[in-house]
């Protein structure tokens, strides 16, 4: 099973989750037409598109997903369209609550090449505590030294209440890390308030495990 990144940021973000006969899509912030060549418009593979809140960066696209009958899975913008089960064969997908400006929902994701990878973007902190997951992908978005050089009060406070902080990044991973965790992928970094090759080192320091920072184009092996 394979992670391709096909967008990570406010330009758009989407991820595929494949292999040579299924996909699942997460998130609808990259046009359809992207997905379809990513895939070798092998579109017949998608198994559903999960997203994770109804923001343009993430949601964008999802109607053309609606459009031609893959089952979707956007708890928070009330969207579960086709049988969940099209979604939880092969992939089991379960959701929990994030902390943004817009509802928003992380996903547990298992499968039995991948097994537990957790997704979560766009929240200011997640108030759970997973077991034996394999996979992480998180949302590290600014540190709080590059933020108060950037922006001026108001928007840094916004940023905040919205956004997860490298140090509290740090912090999940570090009371998630188990002996069974295989990759890290750190997300949504922000172009002017992140330093992806100190965000990656802070975080490779503690963990055994790789550890990769999604950009356009980003491919790994699960």
């Amino acid at each position: 099973m394979k992670l391709t990144c096909l967008g990570s940021g406010s330009a758009g973000n989407c991820y595929l989750l494949h292999n040579e006969t299924e996909c699942l899509v997460i998130e609808a912030g990259i046009p359809f037409k992207e997905v379809k060549r990513a895939l070798g418009f092998n579109i017949s593979k998608i198994v559903g598109v999960v997203v994770s809140h109804e923001h343009g960066d993430h949601a964008k696209y999802l109607h053309e997903y609606i459009k031609v009958g893959i089952p979707v899975m956007a708890p928070s913008m009330g969207h579960i369209t086709g049988a969940l089960s099209a979604i939880s064969k092969p992939f089991a997908v379960r959701t929990f609550p994030l902390v943004h400006d817009a509802p928003c929902s992380g996903f547990l994701i298992e499968h039995q090449e991948v097994g537990r990878l957790l997704f979560a973007t766009d929240t200011e902190y997640i108030r759970y505590k997973f077991k034996n997951l394999n996979h992480i992908m998180i949302e590290c978005n600014y540190s709080k030294d590059l933020l108060r050089e950037s922006y001026h009060e108001g928007l840094q406070e916004r940023i905040k209440l919205t956004h997860m902080e490298l140090d509290i990044c740090k912090d999940f991973i570090r009371v998630n890390e188990n002996h069974d965790l295989k990759t890290v992928c750190l997300m949504h970094l922000s172009d002017r308030t992140s330093n992806e090759t100190v965000f990656q080192k802070e975080v490779q320091e503690l963990v055994e495990c790789p550890v990769y920072v999604a950009n356009k184009g980003m491919e790994y092996e699960l």
